[in-house]
């Protein structure tokens, strides 16, 4: 399904929700791989634990299912957000892009803020940075595919208002322009004093 926008980069464009929404979730699956090898890394390589945003500062219980779920949802939370930005303001990508670093900034100053070890503090903080820039990264990325111009509209979706006729001439009129020596070369025409038949001769 098309939704019509009429304020992106000062033309009318569409917004392409299956493309959208197929990126959203396409996003929503790496977020939660992300998440579970960075989970896996964390809790079987290095030995920590994943703390929560809270201010006990509590570590998640069973982080490999619900880390990644929450990064699942986020990746689709982020994409409605990003659908209603695409239909509402004229720069999506950035506001978008600046809400949700907004986001992960908070999330991130819970996080140390929170009661717990440092090192815990730091691996947790790693892990949900590159899960929110991945989200990020990629669906700045499909925004720049989900949307089209309205061919309906004119020349990229623009009603034309005949500024090129106005600078240029139109194609038509440049096409049927006669050429320099169109109906004979007036500059070897000469006058003949004698007179005779036609009034004159060309050299």
């Amino acid at each position: 399904m098309s939704y019509p926008q009429r304020s992106w980069d000062d033309g009318d464009v569409e917004v392409i929700g299956s493309r959208l929404w197929a990126g959203g979730v396409a996003t929503a699956v790496v977020a939660a791989g992300i998440a579970i090898v960075g989970v896996l890394i964390l809790t079987n390589v290095f030995d920590l634990g994943i703390q929560t945003a809270q201010r006990s500062g509590a570590l998640v219980d069973n982080a490999i299912t619900i880390i990644p779920v929450c990064a699942a949802i986020a990746a689709l939370a982020g994409t409605a957000l990003l659908h209603l930005l695409l239909l509402t303001t004229p720069r999506p990508a950035t506001f978008f892009s600046a809400i949700v670093l907004l986001v992960l900034v908070v999330l991130l100053l819970q996080v140390f803020l929170a009661r717990g070890g440092v090192v815990d503090h730091i691996a947790t903080a790693i892990l949900y940075a590159a899960i929110g820039l991945a989200i990020i990264s990629m669906l700045s990325g499909v925004s720049r595919t989900a949307v089209r111009p309205v061919t309906s509209g004119g020349w990229g979706g623009r009603q034309y208002d005949g500024r090129y006729d106005q600078r240029y001439g139109s194609y038509d009129q440049q096409q049927q322009r006669p050429g320099p020596y169109a109906g004979g070369d007036q500059r070897t025409t000469r006058y003949d004093p004698r007179g005779g038949q036609g009034g004159g001769a060309g050299w």
